[in-house]
């Protein structure tokens, strides 16, 4: 099934299940969407009588303290406008619904509210419509001049850019089903420009059936991060290098107007909703599943630990706030084994990534899978974020175990919001949902982060041990069950020169608190060409281990133990520069080295306070233990 297919689908089932579409992020209200509505914002209500009399003029506020405030959304007639003049039925701005002019001297807003009453008009005569006919009765006699002093007085935020709806004694016009059949037949030649014209007949590319198909994409696309603010096309040709076969504009691949509605509605309803909807630099992605709920992977992708399992009948057990990768993993294999009851694993699910192209949606990936896959896949990518923590004594929040996506992509990049990539951003939800590998390249950028900071945090280390699982290294010689903590197993000596960097480095600590540490001069050249630098560094530790052994033998007999477990496991000292690849296993042993220190000496700590705690005295009233009574 095409991708235009399923938002199709996606649209139907919505309106079978009596959701509206929603826009700009709104609430939208409970019914089915009639065709070629859309809910919109309307800031004005002209209030009528029967007879086309005014009653009065009210605002129509969405309560926003914040920011213009663009009035109530409800389902109004909607279409594409450029620079042609095409009203929208009795609800429009208000140049085009009174007559009032947004800019000075524009001869072209007669026109555009003649056409707004033309159509009004036309509406009366074919529906018989009493309300209708009132609206009609009024524009007829309307005066913009005498209206604005008439009514709106009282009203000086009132722009000829806000939207204006009518309603008659009570009743709106555009909730009328012999309305919504008239605003239907506009377009059933199959575009605004062929409306009562014969128009284009071909077979539609998504359902195969002949029919009129759109000569321009009726509803555009809006919210994809970058784009266009009026929105975008999928299918348009604006060049003749695009067209074919004598067809311009969107008729160069054939849709039906009706069908081209649906799947735009159903992408909109997918960008306006934060659960379905993520964008991260640059790309815009939406999910969907083809039944009942969606699996929250936008949510799970940009913050993990904020999802509400609970709501997908998980046990509360299961729901508890997830501290740890190991959590999130077993949660989400609890869904491939069937455990949610609204969530079932063979149910088919779908995501899309899209970027702007022009004035047109580009699409960068297309997965079509199953929620139980998604979720195996996801349960694989968290657990290849588990790493072991460095949490120095005292300290009161500890890294989280689980990186949201912006955490990952940002390790990769001094300033993420400048320098990041399409690409990158694609790369790591494609191993998320598909397990599909990371680019070698994500090593470079690393190792360049690694020597411009010197030092190695640990979403960068989580990132390095990502890619080295999802793909193989033929130059490395490594153990890829034992990436989590330190492993003096490991064979490959990049790791252990980098456990060796960690090592003297604390080894200098103990004895001096210099404001430049050893990895701050060291990491760059000890993590590309280690050969160059690991004798100077040895001859320097050694007057450290001296004064170390004068001042505290306890900790000179456990530095001096873990220096030479190190050295016994460096059989040789690689004579060239380290590949990216032996870069990237140098910064993991060096914080899988840091992180060991780091808990030993939190050990103690935690020991010594333990024992320099008071003790709770004896209950002397309570029997002890093996005494008679």
């Amino acid at each position: 099934m095409s991708l235009l297919a399923q938002l199709r689908d996606y649209e139907l089932r919505m309106r079978r299940e009596g959701i509206t579409t929603v826009s700009d992020g709104e609430q939208a209200s409970e019914g089915e969407m009639p065709f070629m509505y859309a809910m919109q914002n309307v800031r004005w209500e002209v209030r009528l009588r029967a007879d086309g009399t005014v009653r009065d003029v009210v605002p129509r506020t969405s309560g926003k303290t914040k920011g213009k405030d663009l009035g109530q959304p409800l389902p109004a007639p909607n279409l594409v406008r450029t620079t042609n003049i095409k009203p929208r039925l009795l609800m429009d701005n208000a140049e085009y619904a009174l007559g009032f002019a947004k800019k000075e001297n524009d001869k072209n807003t007669v026109k555009r509210h003649d056409a707004f009453k033309a159509l009004v008009l036309a509406c009366a005569e074919a529906t018989g419509e009493p309300s209708v006919g009132a609206v009609a009765r009024f524009l007829k006699g309307h005066d913009p001049e005498r209206f604005r002093a008439a009514h709106l007085a009282d009203h000086p935020d009132f722009a000829p850019d806000a939207n204006v709806m009518f309603t008659v004694d009570g009743v709106s016009p555009l909730e009328l089903p012999e309305v919504q059949r008239f605003w239907a037949a506009q377009f059933a030649q199959g575009g605004e420009e062929e409306a009562g014209g014969e128009g284009l007949r071909a077979e539609c590319l998504v359902t195969g059936e002949m029919g009129a198909v759109m000569d321009r994409e009726p509803v555009k696309i809006k919210g994809i991060q970058g784009g266009q603010t009026s929105g975008m096309n999928f299918i348009s040709a604006n060049a003749g290098a695009f067209e074919s076969y004598g067809l311009e504009a969107s008729r160069i691949a054939p849709v039906k107007f009706e069908v081209a509605e649906q799947y735009a509605n159903g992408l909109n309803r997918l960008l306006a909703d934060p659960e379905t909807s993520l964008r991260l630099g640059g790309v815009t992605y939406v999910f969907w599943a083809k039944e009942g709920a969606t699996l929250p992977v936008a949510q799970t992708l940009s913050d993990p630990q904020a999802v509400d399992w609970a709501a997908f009948g998980l046990a509360a057990e299961e729901t508890a706030p997830l501290a740890t990768s190991a959590q999130v993993r077993t949660l989400l294999t609890s869904i491939c084994r069937g455990r949610s009851p609204t969530l079932d694993p063979g149910t088919a699910f779908y995501g899309v990534g899209m970027t702007p192209s022009g004035s047109r949606v580009a699409i960068r990936s297309h997965l079509t899978t199953t929620v139980g896959e998604v979720a195996a896949r996801l349960a694989e990518y968290f657990a290849a974020q588990h790493l072991a923590p460095i949490h120095p004594p005292g300290s009161r929040f500890p890294d989280p175990d689980t990186y949201d996506l912006r955490t990952l992509v940002g390790s990769l990049y001094r300033d993420a919001s400048k320098e990041s990539t399409a690409p990158d951003v694609d790369a790591l939800v494609g191993l998320a949902l598909s397990g599909r590998a990371l680019p070698r390249s994500f090593l470079a950028k690393l190792a360049a982060r690694h020597r411009a900071e010197r030092r190695v945090t640990r979403p960068r280390a989580v990132l390095t041990k990502m890619v080295l699982l999802s793909r193989e290294f033929k130059e490395l010689d490594m153990d890829k069950d034992t990436l989590d903590a330190l492993n003096p197993e490991q064979p490959d000596p990049a790791y252990h020169l980098g456990r060796l960097l960690a090592v003297l480095d604390d080894i200098q600590g103990s004895v001096m608190r210099a404001n430049t540490t050893l990895v701050d001069r060291f990491y760059g050249s000890m993590s590309t060409t280690p050969h160059a630098v690991v004798g100077r560094l040895m001859t320097g530790s050694q007057a450290h281990l001296q004064k170390l052994r004068k001042e505290n033998e306890p900790a000179y007999r456990a530095q001096q133990r873990d220096l030479e477990e190190v050295l016994g496991r460096l059989q040789t000292i690689p004579a060239k520069p380290l590949s990216t690849a032996q870069q990237a296993l140098f910064a993991l042993g060096y914080y899988h080295q840091r992180a060991h220190i780091s808990a030993e000496v939190r050990e103690r700590v935690e020991a010594k306070q333990a024992k320099a705690a008071p003790q709770a005295p004896a209950d002397d009233t309570q029997p002890r233990e093996g005494a008679t009574p």
